[in-house]
């Protein structure tokens, strides 16, 4: 049976120890916190057991070091001894910003309270204070000025702002904006994979591809598989803001020289090609039995649905023709009278 503090007497597994009544009332009396009433039972138990670290580390679930910590800790100070000490750091970094520089950076904060570190950075090298922008983020910290609404991500933001394409862009020729996306699939057996796709927005030529994970090394293999494809050459990507679609997706975007736009947070709509091609893929693939076991089966049948999507399938947004035929007749219609489909954020 457990032991516990109970009444006027300690109880230790079913054994009353020597002395454990005035240690009972001694503990009611000081401030022992429950952890160190727990570790207290603990170390009496060791103690009523010749010390035995090993028997009492394995009858309590605890390691050895634990007991030993404990042990120690009661020898060195008693009962209070296994109360948690302070977990501050024993280096703590003493301020050794002038009282004058910590002065500005309050009353700039106060007067522009809604403005970032790197922003009164800049308001005050203009009075030619130099201080570094963590320093006025740590004097802000330490006098409760930073605003808890605002999110550390959307700092980093406003350092390196995403680049959205501009209101009113015109698609006027094939590859003029090409948007690419991900989609799940889950395999039979709960594997799950991800189709990348590729589509034109003006002829809605797709490319497709699957990959086992959203890695951004994924996303640029697969930019430079999709750009392989296309027979014209692509003068402007659109994706959501994915992992897939950052760090090598993004670098190879720059050294391609070709301009990387990312829609907003939550708003699939401005990715509107690729997410109804999704949908179609969904209606007219997936639904109609084509979910293999593993990736390497899967790639086949993925590469016969986009052959069937640019070559077969009469798509509505084309007068009824293929991406394919749409393409080849691009080149017989005059520029006045040529379709011309404009982007709107």
């Amino acid at each position: 049976m457990k032991g516990k503090y109970s009444g006027r007497h300690m109880t230790i597994y079913g054994s009353v120890l020597p002395g454990a009544i005035s240690l009972a009332n001694w503990a009611a009396k000081t401030n022992i916190t429950e952890k160190a009433k727990q570790r207290l039972r603990v170390v009496d138990w060791l103690r009523f057991h010749n010390n035995n670290v090993s028997l009492t580390a394995r009858h309590f679930g605890l390691n050895r070091e634990t007991v030993g910590i404990w042990l120690r800790k009661f020898r060195r100070a008693g009962m209070l001894g296994l109360n948690d000490g302070s977990h501050r750091p024993k280096n703590v970094r003493k301020p050794t910003t002038s009282w004058e520089i910590v002065n500005e950076i309050i009353k700039t904060r106060k007067q522009y309270p809604a403005w970032s570190k790197y922003k009164i950075k800049r308001i005050l090298s203009r009075q030619n204070i130099v201080v570094s922008a963590s320093t006025i983020g740590r004097v802000l910290k330490r006098k409760d000025l930073i605003s808890k609404k605002i999110s550390v991500k959307r700092n980093r933001a406003a350092k390196n702002p995403r680049k959205r394409f501009p209101k009113g862009l015109r698609i006027a020729f094939a590859g003029d904006m090409v948007q690419v996306d991900t989609k799940h699939v889950n395999l039979m057996g709960g594997k799950r994979i991800y189709q990348f796709t590729a589509i034109d927005v003006l002829t809605k030529k797709r490319v497709l591809r699957y990959y086992p994970s959203l890695a951004s090394k994924n996303g640029a293999d697969f930019l430079r598989y999709y750009l392989a494809r296309f027979a014209f050459q692509t003068r402007a990507i659109q994706t959501d803001n994915g992992p897939e679609f950052l760090k090598h997706f993004d670098v190879l975007c720059k050294e391609l020289n070709i301009p990387h736009y990312f829609i907003y947070p939550r708003t699939p709509k401005q990715n509107t090609y690729v997410e109804v091609s999704h949908l179609a893929d969904k209606n007219e693939f997936y639904l109609q039995g084509n979910i293999g076991c593993d990736i390497k089966s899967m790639q086949k049948r993925l590469e016969e649905w986009e052959y069937v999507w640019n070559h077969v399938r009469p798509h509505e947004a084309l007068n009824y023709l293929t991406p394919d035929e749409y393409l080849d007749r691009l080149q017989f219609i005059p520029l006045s009278t040529q379709k011309v489909i404009v982007l709107q954020t």
